[in-house]
């Protein structure tokens, strides 16, 4: 979360640079973009979280799924039912994620085009260079949190669609034969899994380096 700390230095160190400027029309631009920047953090973390939420119920999807294989069900029937619901809790979870993602994208347009027309009001070209350049930093980083996040959704669209295949298989056979059956599936989905968990891993590790940056004063 953003601390007290941060706002008041971020906005010093700001307003310094704009009364060396004595640019008013500026104060107000960089007001914007400071707010901004928070609101984008703000929809990061809400992203993060989200994505968090849905790794654990992934994770609690395929630990009923295990159950079934493994024979540790005590009841292979009412398991079953758990885990067709359990497997509809992953897609909404995996829906959540995607709007929360969408969100955190609009609002950093927004930064951009408020950075842009701050960009406008500053005379010094140096210091427009800098400001570029620290758009263009921006930019990136954000870039690196939609790739690894497309990355793990590829990992994980895979993961369900060979996991909703087998739900729908064990729905015509749940017998001991039909559920052994599916042991070589079942080591395949496991190692699959770990894949996906990692990439869904990295996704939270490369948003959280990014918001970090933006959190700085």
């Amino acid at each position: 979360m953003l601390t007290a700390d941060y706002s008041r230095n971020r906005t010093l160190s700001t307003l310094a640079v704009l009364v060396a400027l004595g640019l008013p029309t500026a104060l107000l631009h960089a007001q914007e973009g400071i707010k901004q920047t928070e609101a984008v953090v703000k929809k990061g973390e809400d992203t993060v979280k989200s994505i968090t939420e849905a790794r654990q119920q992934l994770e609690k999807t395929l630990a009923t799924y295990n159950s079934i294989i493994d024979g540790k069900a005590t009841d292979s029937k009412a398991t079953y039912k758990d885990l067709q619901t359990a497997v509809k809790d992953c897609e909404s979870k995996s829906a959540d994620v995607k709007d929360k993602k969408d969100q955190m994208d609009a609002e950093a347009d927004k930064l951009y085009a408020s950075w842009t027309a701050n960009l406008a009001t500053i005379n010094s070209a140096e210091l427009k260079q800098k400001s570029e350049a620290l758009l263009t930093q921006t930019k990136d980083r954000m870039g690196k949190i939609t790739a690894a996040g497309q990355d793990a959704r590829a990992s994980y669209d895979s993961f369900v669609g060979q996991l909703k295949d087998q739900v729908s298989y064990l729905g015509n056979d749940l017998t001991p034969a039909g559920v052994a059956s599916l042991k070589n599936n079942a080591v395949k989905l496991n190692t699959q899994a770990k894949t996906m968990f990692t990439k869904i891993d990295g996704t939270v590790a490369t948003a959280n380096t990014s918001l970090d940056a933006l959190r700085k004063p």
